[in-house]
């Protein structure tokens, strides 16, 4: 059988005040298209499918038609809401979708009980069973979990669970149980939106470790798994040391400027019966590319042409802050989301050393400039703030 496999699509979320709901429409269309092409027979969207539990209606809406139009191309649609998702939304859709082929798991179930899917090869002759975990916040008591079946967990193995005090304990137990619902010997797929510690997050400048975030570690993913379809991280990334082939899908649009280096895709997994799974990331074309440039005024205007339609993180090399410089970037580029000067900035040290004592106002404002730009305040400034207090002075007496 043949998945794909994507996950946080995050649709709604903006760039600063731009919209990007064109761009979530055309990453959707090229998946669509994907899914079509490659014949896929199953389409695993691995929870964040929001950027927020209460999305307004346009998203709504773009999710929704985005999920038929998957299911349409591919015969079936297995998704389970993310930390950025609500649970109550998806049971409120899941009745509406199951008849088009989307089948939506809102909550941790057990295997008996809604948290094993069954599904069907487009030509009906391979079968395969899809475990679906959605994001575990830690404040859930799984003791309520194990109550719900008593086919859900053994006794003895639900004490062990229940007595763990790490989440990544918590997450292991759960995985494994959950896989106990997979048929020997055929295709099991675990669907899950977790961290995985020492994955990489966004641009790669650090990692994620175990500790106050919720992270499980490799150990979580099951030996009898034919592949874990993982959520949450949106670097794609394979999982290195897990015990089956496991992967991170990774977001389809670059979201941020921290994202500004992804290489965005999905993934196809090809999976038969006694067999590990073969993974073919497909990359994506999609979205506008986001792109950091660091430059001086002058240069940044003759390098215009280079930047395209990308949106645009300017650093502008200055000697010290320059007030408008966002309006003076944006009169020749449009795109520059965000714009900010960049310079050396004096020592801490040095700031405070030269700190006046004297209860002027100027004195004052010269001590925030120094804190708050780290740099020494024009004297031109400092002799319109005494004017200004000249002013009041004399206004007051």
């Amino acid at each position: 059988m043949r998945f794909l496999h994507t996950a946080d699509w995050h649709v709604g979320k903006k760039l600063g005040r731009i919209s990007r709901m064109a761009e979530y429409e055309a990453a959707i269309d090229e998946m669509v298209q994907i899914a079509r092409a490659e014949q896929v027979d199953v389409v695993l969207v691995a929870g964040d499918l929001w950027d927020r539990p209460l999305p307004p209606l346009e998203s709504i809406q773009l999710v929704v038609d985005g999920l038929i139009r998957l299911a349409d191309a591919a015969g079936r649609v297995v998704a389970i809401p993310g930390n950025h998702d609500s649970p109550a939304l998806f049971e409120v859709l899941a009745g509406l979708l199951e008849p088009r082929g989307v089948t939506l798991v809102p909550r941790i179930r057990p295997p008996a009980d809604g948290g094993m899917v069954e599904v069907v090869s487009r030509d009906g002759t391979e079968k395969a069973r899809v475990a679906a975990l959605p994001f575990l916040h830690e404040a859930l008591v799984i003791a309520d979990l194990m109550k719900r079946s008593e086919r859900w967990y053994e006794a003895d193995n639900a004490q062990g669970l229940l007595a763990a005090d790490r989440y990544a304990d918590k997450m292991t137990g759960l995985c494994a149980a959950l896989c106990e619902g997979f048929t020997p010997g055929g295709i099991g797929i675990l669907m899950a939106h977790y961290f995985v510690d020492g994955a990489e997050l966004g641009g790669g400048e650090r990692k994620i470790h175990l500790g106050d975030q919720y992270a499980a570690t490799a150990q979580a993913v099951p030996p009898g798994a034919s592949y874990v379809a993982l959520g949450h991280i949106h670097r794609p990334q394979a999982i290195a040391g897990s015990a089956a082939p496991a992967r991170y899908a990774g977001s389809p649009l670059q979201l941020d400027f921290s994202e500004r280096t992804h290489t965005k895709e999905i993934a196809l997994v090809d999976v038969t019966e006694g067999s590990p799974a073969k993974v073919r990331p497909v990359p994506l074309s999609a979205g506008r590319k986001l792109v950091r440039v660091q430059d001086e005024m002058e240069s940044l205007r003759g390098r215009v042409d280079e930047f395209g339609d990308a949106y645009l993180d300017v650093r502008v090399k200055t000697s010290g802050p320059v007030f408008g410089l966002s309006e003076q970037v944006r009169q020749f580029l449009p795109n520059a989301v965000m714009v900010q000067a960049v310079y050396e900035r004096l020592p801490v040290e040095q700031i405070m050393g030269s700190q006046s004592a004297d209860g002027a106002i100027a004195s004052s404002y010269a001590a925030y400039h120094a804190l708050q730009h780290g740099v020494e305040a024009p004297v031109e400034l400092l002799d319109e703030v005494r004017a200004l207090e000249q002013e009041v002075i004399d206004a007051a007496t």
